[in-house]
């Protein structure tokens, strides 16, 4: 009997030593992995530093961190309007290691221009939450004495920087050219950024782009902002005419969500959504938003999915009214 009662007292004891040494491990889940995330998070901002989408990943980094008790690590991987970036994302691992801060122009502007059989969807994604939301800008050179959006409409030819074909700023701008009668020729760079330098040097007579990106030439007064390509004024330039008001049905938002693989667990993308969401509330957030002129986007992550659809239907609509093309001349 006592041989048996130690025998019992032994084994619970190497129970009691195994549990302990599981909760040293980590915490485990139902299905015996640890729990997510045990190690740094990559956001990829899918274009070159500098511009709207660089700023707002690094923003947001740096809110995430704590929610989710983890360093979130931002890494640029530039190239055709976000696809490169993004494309190596929703083609990694499906762990939620692997983030990026996706564009609309990508899903909703770019299929209208770029044929690409290998491009990839809305549905090789999972949406975790929806982030942001800006207006595009039209702006030129101060010194091209060019005040009002009816001077440079008025002109023989315009020479418009891109951030590439197919995205928003291109297709606004194709669009508006086209409705006016202007003849204009599309000048695509790599990113919104080098278009705004290119302008900058008098070497394209205009580009639209996000609010941020250009912000501090217009406080400097080194661009003039000529007219904003939504459906209202924005909040952080009530002054500046849209271009309806002018008369032409143009408008065009750019809006980003983080996104992750498809297939990644539900439990890790649930532990991102809830984290994305206390980041964006966070007042260092919030604050980045008001000091760039950019709108917070409030949704759920299946509003992502909706709203790139009807914008889409919509552009598609606007693109075949006006037989309009990657570099409309």
């Amino acid at each position: 009997m006592n041989t048996t009662k130690h025998a019992v007292s032994a084994v619970t004891g190497l129970g009691l030593l195994s549990l302990v040494l599981t909760g040293c491990g980590g915490v485990e889940t139902a299905s015996g992995s640890a729990e997510y995330p045990t190690k740094s998070v990559n956001l990829t901002a899918p274009s070159s530093p500098g511009g709207s989408t660089d700023l707002i990943s690094r923003a947001l980094a740096s809110s995430l961190e704590e929610p989710l008790g983890q360093s979130v690590v931002v890494e640029n991987k530039s190239g055709a309007n976000t696809a490169v970036g993004t494309k190596e994302v929703l083609n990694s691992q499906p762990d939620g290691y692997s983030t990026v801060l996706a564009a609309e122009s990508l899903f909703a502007v770019t299929p209208l221009f770029v044929e690409d059989p290998d491009a990839v969807t809305m549905e090789d994604m999972t949406v975790v939450a929806p982030v942001s939301q800006e207006e595009y800008i039209l702006v030129v050179n101060k010194d091209s004495g060019i005040t009002k959006l009816e001077d440079l409409l008025k002109k023989d030819s315009v020479n418009y920087a891109t951030s590439g074909a197919g995205t928003g700023g291109q297709f606004a701008q194709a669009a508006l050219f086209s409705l006016a009668g202007t003849k204009a020729t599309d000048v695509p760079f790599d990113g919104g950024s080098a278009a705004v330098t290119a302008v900058l040097g008098n070497h394209a007579d205009a580009t639209a782009t996000q609010l941020a990106e250009v912000k501090a030439q217009i406080d400097a007064g080194e661009l003039v902002p000529l007219a904003v390509f939504s459906a209202e004024r924005s909040e952080y330039f009530p002054e500046i005419p849209t271009v309806e008001e002018a008369g032409y049905d143009v408008d065009v938002v750019q809006r980003r969500w983080i996104a992750v693989p498809k297939d990644t667990p539900e439990e890790t993308v649930s532990k991102l959504t809830e984290s994305v969401e206390t980041a964006k509330d966070s007042q260092e957030f919030q604050d980045f938003l008001e000091q760039n002129l950019i709108s917070e986007w409030d949704g759920e992550p299946a509003d992502v999915t909706t709203t790139v659809e009807e914008d889409l239907q919509t552009y598609t609509g606007l693109v075949e009214k006006y037989d309009l093309t990657a570099a409309e001349q």
